[in-house]
């Protein structure tokens, strides 16, 4: 049985949710299981695009710093990166909160644009995958996620949030080669999750998204946070936690499908808050419709991302 701990976080106030942290992580071991002092630790948030953190777009600034005060407390190196799907590191984190923690903590911000080949776990899925050289280069890996309704998957949690481990515009890529196949985009997903080492997953579900995420549905308060090993696991853990329809939990299903991780809550052993203690029976989820880029999209997404990269700038500014 794989370990999951629920945690009840009813708000985002300072104290509230360093407990809830603290809790969620103590109930499958605690953070110096995972890290020790000296350690080169890369946390990835869902930074997807350049909205205030009320939004509920990306993960709440305050979940972040209360675990970089527990990786400072261990005496460990943390950084925080990611690959936006819109944007660039500096402009979302600063956007939603997160780059006031960074500078808070003097923790770096890394923009994942350095691409090297990593294989893949299912090789009947693909054979290789690029990830950025900060996944392979820290001692420990944190995918610190954010729950929200996806038009095309279903919902994200921690398994597509570890999609923007994929550095540069690969991913809009994948998007627009199997954007009309939506279980097979899935299936890429869930392999690429289980293809990049990550040692722990929190999830940030104490305000999710319902409707139209990722990005423009609303913010609604599920009062949780998540942890475990395993992403499958985790998500498992969200989708009964929300009711979501299980013929559209399209990457828990890819999991299943593809032998990944413990998709399926008969195979967790879940600690701290029952699923009706927490329960959010009239959650609204997304009609799925898929969302496909457009070749003229990705091309015009490629060059804003090289300019602002490489040059620093921003041609919509």
């Amino acid at each position: 049985m794989i370990p999951v701990s629920l945690v009840r976080c009813p708000t985002y106030d300072p104290a509230a949710v360093q407990a809830g942290v603290d809790q969620a992580l103590e109930l499958i071991g605690g953070l110096p299981q995972f890290v020790r002092a000296g350690d080169r630790v890369l946390v990835k948030p869902n930074l997807l695009t350049a909205q205030s953190a009320d939004n509920a777009a990306t993960t709440h600034p305050q979940v972040l710093d209360a675990l970089l005060a527990r990786l400072i407390d261990l005496g460990a190196r943390p950084r925080v990166g990611d690959s936006p799907a819109f944007g660039w590191v500096a402009g979302v984190a600063a956007a939603c909160g997160i780059a006031d923690v960074a500078r808070k903590y003097d923790v770096p911000l890394v923009d994942f644009t350095q691409p090297v080949p990593v294989a893949g776990i299912r090789p009947e899925v693909r054979r290789q995958f690029m990830t950025d050289r900060e996944v392979l280069d820290a001692d420990v890996v944190i995918n610190v996620a954010k729950l929200k309704s996806h038009r095309q998957l279903g919902f994200t949690g921690a398994t597509k949030n570890l999609y923007g481990c994929m550095p540069g515009k690969r991913k809009a890529y994948f998007h627009f080669e199997r954007g009309n196949r939506d279980e097979d985009f899935a299936r890429l997903i869930a392999s690429f999750a289980y293809s990049i080492p990550v040692h722990l997953n929190l999830l940030d579900a104490v305000v999710a998204m319902e409707r139209d995420g990722p990005a423009g549905g609303d913010p609604r308060p599920v009062c949780a946070l998540i942890a475990g090993t395993d992403p499958a696991a985790v998500d498992a853990v969200a989708a009964a936690l929300i009711h979501h329809p299980p013929g559209d939990r399209l990457l828990l299903n890819a999991c299943r499908e593809l032998r990944l991780g413990s998709p399926q809550m008969d195979t967790i052993e879940l600690r701290g808050a029952s699923i009706p203690e927490l329960e959010v029976a009239d959650f609204i989820h997304p009609l799925l419709v898929g969302v496909r880029f457009s070749p003229g999209r990705l091309v015009r997404s490629v060059w804003r991302n090289h300019l602002i990269t490489r040059w620093g700038v921003d041609p919509r500014r």
